[in-house]
């Protein structure tokens, strides 16, 4: 299978890219827009989306991503180990690295769970990811650690499936301003289309989770309007993903339903309530290495949190 890049960078018209010897390459393609045009993580990843051309399989990443070294014949294969490799996707949040230096012979290599964690002020569900011991074993015991991890979570900054899936289940283009929802979204929009997620048994790749902000938007009367419209984008598009939980509206399959995705998940998306034991994922608790409940994603110090806090402080200044 050939491998492709697809990438989409935004400018603001006043720089531009000055080594583009990349363009010249047959297996990339990229779009560049005005970042005034963009409207969030959706609409974003529809248009990359858009860039697929035939290949067998789809790798989807934020940005500040290292990978671990022949990552891709190893998602391959953990793939092709699911029952349907049509119908599956694996999906994690990687742990956080530090750059200028890559994660490290050290690094963390075991698996991460999506996990239910709490809810918003916006009314949408918050997801971590939680550490595995490397040695657990699941199902029947047949099974060795080197199996993937069911899961019912949708990670948007990793997540690796076989390309037919575009056809059945691609991003909603429609969802406009939406950062907490988008993977919600996702998670039903797949379940109630019969596909089945799972965690790959080692992490492969690293994200960059605190980073600085390098820009600010400004606060002239043109740019307040645009944050006026994008906040009834946000509201629109939070009315969407509430109506999709509830089994409602577009871009849901038919082969299960939402009303299942919920309890199975173990959470009312009515009451916005988690009930307890959610936090295991329909997995033992013995399988966990920390059986703390405090952190939102699988890090080794409090940086993390601040890291939300300050993509928090970003979104604040594009939504309004």
């Amino acid at each position: 299978t050939s491998s492709r890049e697809e990438v989409q960078f935004l400018t603001d018209g006043e720089e531009y890219l000055n080594d583009i010897s990349w363009n010249s390459y047959t297996n990339f393609r990229s779009l560049t827009m005005d970042f005034r045009q963009a409207t969030g993580p959706c609409y974003a990843r529809y248009l990359a989306q858009s860039l697929h051309r035939g290949e067998t399989y789809v790798l989807q990443i934020d940005s500040h991503m290292r990978f671990r070294p022949n990552w891709d014949e190893y998602l391959i294969s953990q793939l092709k180990k699911c029952s349907n490799t049509v119908k599956a996707v694996l999906t994690s949040y990687p742990p956080n690295y530090n750059p200028p230096d890559g994660p490290g012979a050290n690094a963390e290599t075991r698996a991460t769970v999506l996990v239910p964690w709490k809810f918003g002020s916006e009314g949408m569900l918050r997801q971590k990811g939680r550490l595995i011991h490397p040695n657990y074993h699941f199902g029947d015991g047949k099974q060795t650690s080197n199996d993937n991890i069911p899961c019912l979570l949708y990670a948007g900054g990793f997540n690796f499936f076989h390309s037919s899936l575009l056809d059945v289940c691609p991003y909603d283009h429609q969802l406009h301003g939406l950062f907490f929802g988008e993977e919600i979204s996702m998670a039903v929009r797949l379940y109630t289309h019969g596909y089945d997620l799972y965690a790959p048994p080692q992490t492969v790749c690293y994200h960059r989770w605190e980073r600085n902000l390098l820009r600010r938007s400004n606060n002239d009367e043109s740019d307040l309007a645009r944050k006026q419209c994008q906040a009834l984008q946000r509201q629109a598009s939070l009315d969407i993903v509430r109506a999709q939980l509830r089994g409602e509206g577009r871009g849901l399959g038919s082969l299960r339903f939402a009303e299942q995705f919920a309890q199975e998940l173990g959470v009312d998306f009515e009451e916005l309530a988690v009930t307890s034991g959610c936090e295991n994922a329909n997995v033992a608790s013995e399988a966990f290495v920390d059986s703390t409940n405090d952190r939102p994603y699988n890090t080794t110090s409090s940086t993390m949190d601040m890291a939300m806090s300050e993509v928090m402080k970003l979104v604040s200044g594009f939504i309004g």
